[in-house]
C-alpha cells in the first residue's frame, strides 16, 4: 500500500459544488486508488473550492501554488494533471525531485489551447507561455498515462523530443492508457427531472450534455432540427449546462447556438435551456433521455480527443450519435452502441436521429450493448489498473535516476541556459531579473521572457525620451 496524494486541477464532484470532466476524472482516480486497490489516499482541491466539512470517499485538502510543494512532500508518490501551467512550473522547480509523480494527458491541453487562439501575434504569445508552463512536468514526471491509443502516439513523439523517451526509458512503462472509467454499479432513476414539467411525458428526447466549447459543433444540431420536427413532431432537444460551471472555457460557441435556435424559433419550445446540473444526479437526465447527440467540428482536437460524456452515456445506456473522426465515436459505431455522421452535415445528422427515435427496438439493443460494455471494460478499476500498477510500487524514471544521465539528454531540449543568457545580456537591474524569475515560477518560461522584453522597452523609450529632453 502507497500513500498517494491526487492533484486535481479544478472543483470536485461534493454535494452542493457543480464539476466538469477533470474534476470528476481526479475525484474518480482517488476513490478507486483507495477503494479498489487499497492505498492511502488524499484528494487535493484548488483552496477556491475546497470545503473542508465535505464528506468524500478520501480525506480532501486544499491545494494552491504556495502550498502544495510542502503538502506533496508527505506522500510516496504524486498523481497531477499536465494541464495546470503554474502547477507544472512549481512542481518541477521546487518539489522534491525524489517523489515519483505520474503526470495525466487524458486532455490534449496543448492542442485545446491553440484552438482557443487568435492566429496573430497576441495567440502566438498567449500559447508559447502555456507550452512554456507546462512543459516542465513532462520533463519532470517518472510515469504518464493517456486516454486512448492516438494520444499514445502522439505523446510518445511528444516525450520523445523532450527526450524522455530515449535508450534509458525505451523499454520502460513510461506512458500507458487510461482512459474515463464509470462506476462500478449500474446506473439508477432515483427522481423525475423532465417529463411531465419541463417537457411532456410522450415527447421524445435528444440530450446535449454539458458544455458547448469551442470545438464542438451544436450549432448544426440546431440546423438540423427542423427535418427533425417534420419527421417527428414530439422531438425535445434538451441543452443541459451549455457553459462551463466555473468558466473555463470561453462562451462563444454557446451563445451563437441559442441564438440560432431563437432566430429559427425554435428556443423555449423545441429547444429547451437548462442550468448546469450536480454530477450525482446525472443518470436521471441520461435515463429519462431518448438519445444524447455530441457534434464536433473537424480539427486536431476532435483527432486526440477523448469525449468523456459518451463513456458516461454508455454507463447508463444512452445512445449517443456524434460527428465521425474520433476514437469515442468509432468504438462506439463498431460496438453498436451509437451512430457517427459527417461533421457538419446537418441532413445526415437529422436522418440519423430519426432513425433512433422511431425505432424503439434498434434503440434498446444499442442501449443494451452499450450499458453491457461499459460494465465490463469501462469501469474505474478495471481502467485505472496500470495507474495503480504504478502507485502500487512508484519509482523514479531511469532517466532521472543518475543526475548525469539526466544532463545528457534534457540538455539537448532545454534551452532555459540560453534564455537566461539573453536576459541577462539586456538586463542590467537585479530587480528585474528578481521579477523574471518570480513571473517564470509562477507562469512559465515564456511569460517571463515577454514580461522582461516589454518591461526592457518601455526602459528603452523612456531613456529615449529623458535623452531627446536633455
Amino acid at each position: 500500500m502507497s500513500k498517494v496524494l491526487v492533484i486535481s486541477p479544478e472543483a470536485v464532484p461534493i454535494p452542493g459544488v457543480l464539476v466538469g470532466g477533470p474534476g470528476i476524472r481526479y475525484f474518480q482516480i482517488a476513490r478507486s486508488l483507495k477503494e479498489d486497490y487499497g492505498n492511502d489516499v488524499t484528494l487535493a482541491v484548488p483552496v477556491a473550492h475546497f470545503v473542508d466539512t465535505a464528506d468524500g470517499p478520501v480525506p480532501m485538502v486544499g491545494w494552491d501554488l504556495e502550498n502544495i510543494v510542502e503538502i506533496a512532500s508527505e506522500y510516496d508518490c504524486v498523481v497531477m494533471t499536465l494541464a495546470h501551467s503554474g502547477l507544472s512550473t512549481v512542481y518541477r522547480s521546487d518539489a522534491d525531485p525524489k517523489i515519483p509523480t505520474a503526470v495525466d494527458l487524458y486532455d490534449p491541453v496543448l492542442i485545446e489551447n491553440i484552438g482557443l487562439q487568435p492566429a496573430n501575434e497576441e495567440g502566438a504569445r498567449s500559447f508559447s507561455n502555456y507550452l512554456s508552463g507546462v512543459v516542465p512536468i513532462l520533463k519532470r514526471g517518472d510515469y504518464f498515462f493517456c486516454a486512448n491509443e492516438r494520444q499514445k502516439l502522439y505523446y510518445t513523439g511528444v516525450l520523445n523530443a523532450l527526450g524522455r523517451v530515449n535508450p534509458l526509458t525505451y523499454k520502460e512503462k513510461l506512458l500507458e492508457i487510461v482512459p474515463f472509467g464509470v462506476d462500478d454499479t449500474p446506473a439508477k432513476k432515483t427522481e423525475d427531472v423532465m417529463r411531465g414539467s419541463l417537457i411532456d411525458v410522450d415527447d421524445k428526447i435528444i440530450l446535449w450534455f454539458s458544455g458547448i466549447y469551442p470545438w464542438f459543433d451544436a450549432l448544426t444540431l440546431i440546423e438540423a432540427m427542423p427535418a427533425v420536427l417534420e419527421g417527428e413532431s414530439r422531438a425535445k432537444l434538451v441543452i443541459l449546462g451549455g457553459v462551463h460551471p466555473h468558466g473555463h472555457a470561453p462562451d462563444g460557441e454557446y451563445k451563437r447556438t441559442i441564438e440560432r435556435a431563437e432566430e429559427l424559433g425554435l428556443l423555449n419550445s423545441s429547444v429547451v435551456l437548462v442550468d448546469w446540473q450536480p454530477y450525482e444526479t446525472r443518470a436521471n437526465w441520461y435515463i429519462e433521455s431518448d438519445v444524447a447527440v455530441v457534434t464536433h467540428k473537424p480539427s486536431l482536437e476532435t483527432e486526440l480527443s477523448h469525449r468523456t460524456r459518451v463513456i458516461d452515456f454508455m454507463w447508463a445506456g444512452l445512445p449517443a450519435i456524434t460527428s465521425s473522426g474520433d476514437t469515442v465515436g468509432e468504438m462506439l459505431e463498431n460496438q453498436g452502441c451509437g451512430l457517427t455522421v459527417p461533421p457538419g452535415d446537418k441532413s445526415a445528422l437529422a436522418s440519423a436521429i430519426l432513425s433512433l427515435l422511431n425505432d424503439d427496438t434498434k434503440r434498446k439493443k444499442m442501449s443494451d450493448t452499450a450499458r453491457a460494455l461499459a460494465a465490463r471494460e469501462l469501469t474505474w478499476k478495471k481502467v485505472l489498473e496500470p495507474l495503480a500498477e504504478f502507485c502500487a510500487d512508484p519509482k523514479i524514471a531511469a532517466d532521472r535516476l543518475d543526475s548525469k544521465l539526466a544532463a545528457e539528454t534534457l540538455s539537448a531540449i532545454d534551452t532555459f541556459e540560453e534564455h537566461d543568457r539573453l536576459l541577462n545580456f539586456y538586463n542590467k537591474s537585479k530587480s528585474l531579473w528578481n521579477k523574471a524569475q518570480n513571473v517564470y515560477k509562477n507562469e512559465g518560461l515564456g511569460a517571463a521572457i515577454n514580461r522582461s522584453i516589454e518591461t526592457i522597452g518601455r526602459q528603452m523609450k523612456s531613456s529615449d525620451s529623458d535623452d531627446d529632453r536633455s
